[in-house]
């Protein structure tokens, strides 16, 4: 089995390319799947899970905006272990999730820190696709028909966000280039070519991995 993880900063196409991947190659793309089974794993309504995960607005990615504070110097950059104990459940179920993905069957991950729980795994490619903040700002103002300011926030709190989340969970740079087996500007080339290149990684990574035998 095999799984591709894709990771992007906001505005740059994560979800779109993740589709096309899947598509072309027949996988199923895991996005707003993850936190309907950590719901279930948990038994915990889904309500609950959404608002602890990491790619929704009001999920952890808020918790981590109104305890940025504590992110200073003179907090130590530590968050308060009462503001994060149900965090870290939620979080290590979303793990079991994705690595139980990774030996089941083949799969389109997008986000979730993928890279960071599967590691070098040689059955997964870690994809990572970014931009220049202004061009990020006008794609995501067209895919997704917001305004200039509503982009420009969004894209602020959610990059934010998503750096503290690995920060503090895998005290790591969301943005490290070690992690990433390919790294895309997709604000500089069209999506469907963003796609033919990881689609060729894909093809060139796991062909050479015999855990990955099941790749076609």
């Amino acid at each position: 089995m095999a799984v591709i993880s894709i990771a992007s900063s906001f505005g740059a196409g994560a979800s779109v390319v993740a589709r096309h991947v899947g598509t072309r190659l027949g996988w199923q793309v895991v996005n707003r799947a993850i936190p309907v089974q950590v719901a279930q794993r948990l038994s915990r309504p889904l309500e609950e899970a959404l608002a602890h995960d990491e790619r929704t607005e009001s999920g952890l990615g808020s918790l981590f905006s109104r305890w940025a504070i504590w992110l200073a110097p003179m907090a130590g950059g530590e968050l308060p272990p009462e503001a994060l104990a149900r965090e870290d459940i939620f979080k290590a179920q979303t793990e079991e999730v994705i690595r139980g993905l990774a030996e089941r069957s083949n799969a389109v991950v997008v986000g979730r820190a993928a890279a960071f729980v599967l590691g070098d795994r040689p059955d997964a490619l870690h994809v990572r696709l970014d931009g220049p903040l202004e061009a990020r700002v006008r794609q995501a103002m067209a895919a997704l028909g917001m305004s200039e300011d509503e982009a420009r926030n969004a894209l602020s709190q959610t990059d934010r966000a998503r750096s503290l989340y690995v920060r503090h969970f895998y005290h790591h740079d969301w943005a490290d280039p070690s992690v990433y087996h390919l790294i895309i500007n997709s604000t500089a080339l069209p999506l469907e070519t963003c796609t033919k290149l990881v689609l060729e990684a894909a093809e060139t990574r796991f062909r050479a991995s015999p855990q990955s035998s099941d790749y076609r």
